[in-house]
């Protein structure tokens, strides 16, 4: 039953992505919405929020080519791939607590997972060259990513970093990125500040819990700008997606649904 409801779901998003067919070219398409982005990276043995390679490389081998990742900085100031330093670096590091950038990289994980700092992102990207980023970045957003922008401006159309409130969108612009999502988990949800914010700067996307969604947030950003993507996270429900869907919703992020599974 499991299988049939995924690959119900599939055939959904494939049929219901915006633009063009989904793009098989060796870069992305700037154009292109996609349905599905891969939450922490995607699971792994049904492991979420890892932000592992395997976790990448798994979602890429399963059909994704949009992966949201979390970013924070080890304790002597260098981006790594990690939720949080709390819950999540007792479960994959095996004990609590902020690392250094040495330390990270060679401590012991759960499953040998393998843990990534910007530099084995960026070179992962390099590898696939069709995946975009959808950057998570706790604390010290703009700095991270003026780093990024900075070190590797090749990426730049590559990656899509969230933002956490309006007032960061010209900064963020101002760095050269050209998509742009604000993500509402942080913000009080006022419906016509967020229609009206999409209207006048014409964000890439919007993203929000799902918990939060309602019709009339899909109705007023529609009203507002009719091309501004409009994301729901973290469904992993069959369901969620088939009540979402015909309101307006773009898509969803998600840990564990595969847009390849339909032709296995």
């Amino acid at each position: 039953m499991r299988r049939l409801f995924c690959i119900l779901l599939c055939l959904l998003l494939l049929a219901g992505c915006r633009g063009a067919d989904i793009p098989s070219e060796s870069k992305p398409n700037t154009d292109y919405y996609p349905a599905l982005i891969a939450h922490a990276g995607g699971a792994i043995a049904g492991f979420r929020y890892t932000n592992c390679r395997e976790a990448l490389d798994n979602s890429y081998e399963n059909g994704y080519r949009f992966f949201e990742v979390d970013i924070d900085l080890t304790s002597d100031g260098y981006p790594v791939l990690i939720h949080d330093w709390d819950s999540m670096a007792e479960r994959m590091l095996l004990s609590p607590g902020k690392r250094t950038r040495e330390e990270f990289l060679s401590s012991k994980s759960f499953l040998n997972l393998t843990l990534m700092d910007l530099d084995g992102l960026c070179a992962w990207l390099g590898s696939h060259g069709d995946a975009v980023i959808v950057t998570d970045i706790k604390d010290n957003n703009y700095e991270i990513l003026k780093t990024l922008a900075e070190g590797w401006p090749e990426l730049l159309d590559r990656v899509i970093p969230q933002i956490y409130s309006y007032d960061e969108f010209d900064s963020i612009k101002g760095l050269g990125y050209n998509r742009i999502i604000l993500t509402l988990y942080r913000l009080n949800l006022d419906i016509e500040a967020v229609a009206t914010f999409a209207g006048e700067k014409k964000p890439w996307a919007i993203t929000v819990a799902e918990s939060r969604l309602s019709e009339e947030l899909l109705s007023a950003i529609r009203e507002k700008d009719p091309q501004c993507g409009i994301y729901a996270h973290t469904v992993n429900s069959l369901a969620s997606y088939e009540k979402w869907k015909p309101l307006g919703l773009t898509g969803i992020y998600s840990d564990y649904f595969q847009p390849n599974f339909w032709i296995n």
